[in-house]
């Protein structure tokens, strides 16, 4: 026999899923909050902008070299065209002339996109350097506030102990005394 009252797993369901979905969505943002301030804290965030404009310029050098390379080719190639118009000898003669130039325009493109790669590649050796040193600066910080702390823990603690054993020698005087007291009654 069936019951007339269940419960309601697919409602609970539904609702630990939005639950769920809440919590990830905000704990997702914080933690990118927290990710960004201690990015921001290392010198990674601007060290990672640093190489991504690089890379965007060292793109637009490349992109700008095989345009200028196409135009010459281009440019060349028309050349050849009207040239065969005059005979199979004059755009055989034209192509020749111009393969030198073709040549020097890719070879000029290819020095471009080197000279951007060689670029963008000292960029990032020049940021990890950067942020290289800012986390050795920031383990030393670390290391000496630990040390910092660990010499004040020591001295809490001697003193502590200096404490204890002033108390204890204070119990033991007592103790002589009252037992002297308690021999001479």
């Amino acid at each position: 026999m069936k019951s007339d009252r269940h419960f309601p797993v697919k409602r609970l369901l539904a609702l630990g899923a939005l639950v769920g979905a809440g919590a990830y969505y905000f704990s997702r943002e914080q933690n990118r909050r927290a990710l960004d301030a201690k990015l921001a804290e290392l010198g990674l965030k601007d060290a990672a902008h640093d190489v991504g404009e690089s890379v965007t310029k060292g793109w637009e050098k490349t992109k700008e070299a095989a345009k200028d390379a196409g135009a010459v080719i281009a440019d060349k190639a028309g050349e050849v065209k009207d040239a065969a118009a005059g005979g199979a000898q004059a755009a055989a003669d034209k192509v020749k002339e111009v393969a030198g130039d073709v040549k020097d325009a890719v070879q000029g493109a290819a020095d471009k996109a080197g000279d951007a790669a060689k670029d963008v590649a000292g960029t990032a050796s020049d940021k990890a350097a950067d942020v290289k040193a800012a986390a050795q600066d920031k383990a030393g910080d670390l290391k000496a506030a630990a040390q910092d702390k660990a010499a004040e823990i020591k001295a809490d603690a001697q003193a502590k102990v200096a404490d204890v054993k002033s108390d204890a020698q204070k119990a033991a005087n007592d103790v002589k005394s009252a037992a002297r007291d308690a021999k001479n009654s």
